[in-house]
């Protein structure tokens, strides 16, 4: 019987190689589409800005929080300004 260390890291590759099909059928060409820098914008920016927020559930260290509220924020507005510019 496998243990629950073994299950979560298999549900882990399979939820790696899902994102990884995705990210690969959204990237066209040689540049982001539009679709990518929404999602940045809408969906990934801004869980990593609540990530860095998170008290207790989550054990980063002072470091890790900074890092990621830096890349939240640069994503989202990296991105919306792209977006804006190309429209």
């Amino acid at each position: 019987m496998e243990t629950d260390t073994g299950n979560k890291r298999k549900e882990w590759i399979i939820g790696l190689l899902l994102f990884l099909a995705v990210g690969w059928w959204m990237a066209t060409g040689s540049s982001k589409t539009q679709w990518v820098r929404l999602v940045d914008v809408f969906l990934y920016g801004p869980y990593l800005v609540y990530l860095s927020a998170q008290e207790g559930a989550y054990e980063f260290s002072i470091i890790e929080k900074t890092f990621l509220l830096f890349l939240g924020a640069t994503t989202v507005t990296y991105n919306a300004r792209n977006y804006l510019k190309i429209m």
